[in-house]
């Protein structure tokens, strides 16, 4: 609504600089921007992250906790914006759209292959060095466990996290993968479990889907700018031009959540199939989704209407039922395009259900 309101009016035309050449407004415009951002997001943030989870969760949180947090996320974020708008804006001087476009293109390829050292830079993720010998044996047993359904092992990655909802995934660019567990799967699943957890993600980097899903986040975001960019006011010359063009791109990027999940529940049901035809027993598959929907949205069941928007995870009462879904198209692509609209300042990376206030979930959404 307020992106709407900016659009409409030209508001930022006439509060932020104008000029397309270098001057000291231009850092003080950009820095006035992202700290509306901040303090839009604030409430918001307070809410998601402190709020709801102490009134919610068996595991309280500090305000201590929350605010230290909160600060080193946002000071992490806003940073990132700064580097990349200034980027836009040489380009987009220098070139013109088209190298702006260049700009945030190479942005998320860095974002891509060094993912986790963002989410690590965002969040405090160490690894566990003080159990790394049980974690490598419980590992080393999953991965075993899924090479015997046919899948080839690659390297995993045990963390620690503060954030119940942290689920890891898979980072590093496409033929580089390898795959972030949380350090909660140790104990919290059964060995079969945290190789059926395993096995999903192998098979959605082996089945292509993994790529498909970062390449449909490169260009639903590299379109959405381009053509946000070529709305009336709006331009990579000067800040009030790009304010405009990325209050255009959050409508682009409203549109997203309303349509991309659909394609990465689709790869969710194909990659379950899989692993059914591949072994699994249907019985630890379920609880082993019980399980991991108890620590994020704690929804087990919802209609298909309801899930169709906002909701690229499936519910675990319907992946119990039979999908026609054979091909695993793009998966977490819904959520991967939140994490590369970073390159263009997407304002709202950090503001969707999952992940409002909760800085450990901002680089690495929560995953199937």
């Amino acid at each position: 609504m307020i992106s709407s309101y900016l659009l409409a009016s030209g508001l930022p035309l006439q509060l932020l600089p104008d000029a397309q050449s270098w001057s000291g407004e231009d850092l003080f415009g950009l820095v006035a921007l992202i700290s509306c951002l901040v303090g839009v997001m604030l409430p918001l943030d307070i809410l998601g992250g402190y709020l709801l989870p102490n009134r919610s969760s068996p595991r309280k949180i500090t305000i201590w906790a929350f605010v230290k947090g909160w600060i080193r996320g946002v000071m992490v974020q806003a940073c990132f914006f700064l580097i990349a708008s200034l980027l836009i804006l040489a380009m987009g001087r220098e070139v013109g759209l088209v190298g702006a476009g260049l700009v945030i293109l190479a942005i998320g390829v860095v974002q891509v292959a060094f993912q986790f050292r963002i989410a690590r830079l965002t969040a405090s993720l160490p690894d566990r060095g003080d159990v790394q010998a049980e974690a490598k044996v419980a590992v080393s047993a999953a991965l075993e466990r899924a090479s015997q359904w046919g899948w080839k092992p690659r390297p995993v990655m045990v963390v620690e996290h503060d954030d119940v909802g942290f689920t890891g995934g898979i980072v590093g660019l496409p033929r580089m993968e390898w795959i972030v567990v949380p350090s909660s799967s140790l104990s919290k699943l059964s060995p079969d479990q945290l190789a059926i957890t395993i096995a999903r993600r192998l098979e959605a980097i082996e089945s292509g889907s993994r790529t498909r899903g970062v390449m449909l986040a490169f260009a639903w975001v590299l379109t959405g700018f381009v053509l946000s960019a070529m709305l009336p006011g709006a331009g990579v010359t000067s800040v009030g031009e790009l304010a405009l063009t990325c209050c255009g791109f959050t409508l682009w990027s409203f549109l997203g959540l309303l349509t991309l999940p659909t394609l990465s529940r689709q790869a969710s049901y194909a990659i379950d199939r899989q692993l059914m035809e591949r072994g699994v027993k249907p019985q630890t598959f379920y609880e082993t989704l019980q399980t991991l929907d108890r620590l994020q949205d704690d929804e087990p069941k919802r209609s298909a209407v309801i899930e169709t928007i906002f909701h690229p995870v499936p519910s675990v009462d319907n992946r119990r039922r039979e999908s026609a879904s054979t091909f695993p198209i793009a998966w977490h692509a819904a959520r991967m395009t939140l994490f590369v609209s970073w390159a263009c300042m997407g304002m709202l990376v950090r503001a969707v259900h999952c992940n409002v206030g909760r800085p450990e979930l901002w680089v690495m959404l929560p995953t199937d």
